[in-house]
Parts: C-alpha cells; structure tokens; sequence
C-alpha cells in the first residue's frame, strides 16, 4: 500500500499535464459575452469590449484596448466544434452571436464599460498543486533512510 501512495503521483501527474494542455482549454459564448480558457488561465469578455472578431488558426478576439485574446481551445475555420452536431463553439455560433450584441447595443458604449475579467481554473490548480505537494513527499519518503 505504501509502495502505491510513492507511486501513484507520477502518472497522476503526467494525466494532469495532458488534461491541462489537450482538452481544458475552451471557448464558451452566450449572449452577454465569450469565456476563453487557455490552459489555466481563464478570460470572461463582455460583447462591449470586442471590436472585431478574426479566425487564424483560432478564434481571435481584438478588445477595445488594443489587448488581442486568442482562443486556444476553440473551433478552427472550416471545422466543427469538438462534439459532433453541435452548433456551439463553432465559428458561425461565435460570429452570429457577437452580432446580434452589436445589433443589441446599436453603436452605444454603455456594454463597453463592462470589464474583462481574468483569471485563473482554480480546480485545475488547485489540482496541479496537490499532485506536486504529493509527488515531492513521495520524494522525501523514499529518499530517506528506512
């Protein structure tokens, strides 16, 4: 059992590592704005702030305050969302949406006063810390004379 718990943070680990950088990253939008998550760092953006939406090899959104945030986790040009038959998360959901906030707004800045919250996932840290705190005493455990 205590050969187990030294063993087990490695390839917890190496699972974490994996999650985080293929599949956590995401692109969410409604319609008061997009949720853009890049790894572990996650970015609420209010339809006000945006000003021009681009596809490169993501979902780019260009803010009012010349910042550019780009979309690790959302759809490319040309292709679906990541679940079959769902129209959120593809680039037409996305441009639809910011479109019907411009039509919404009509020109008037009062949605640009919102903010651009940033911030971090904090499970997926809090995650990442526990399994490097565990890997490192299963360091010091089995490092140390028995």
């Amino acid at each position: 059992m205590t050969q187990t718990l030294l063993l087990a943070p490695w390839p917890l680990l190496a699972l974490w590592g994996v999650y985080i950088s293929a599949f956590a990253s995401s692109l969410e939008v409604d319609a008061q704005g997009a949720t853009v998550q890049n790894l572990l760092r996650v970015v609420r953006i209010p339809w006000g702030r945006v000003r021009e939406l681009e596809w490169r090899w993501q979902v780019v959104f260009a803010l009012d305050d010349e910042t550019v945030v780009r979309a690790v986790g959302g759809p490319l040009e040309g292709r679906g969302g990541r679940r079959p038959g769902s129209r959120e998360g593809t680039p037409e959901h996305v441009r639809a949406q910011f479109e019907y906030a411009q039509r919404l707004y009509d020109g008037r800045d009062a949605a640009s006063d919102a903010p651009v919250h940033k911030g971090w996932d904090v499970p997926g840290v809090i995650a990442g810390v526990v399994l490097v705190v565990w890997a490192g005493a299963a360091l010091l455990i089995a490092g140390s004379p028995s």
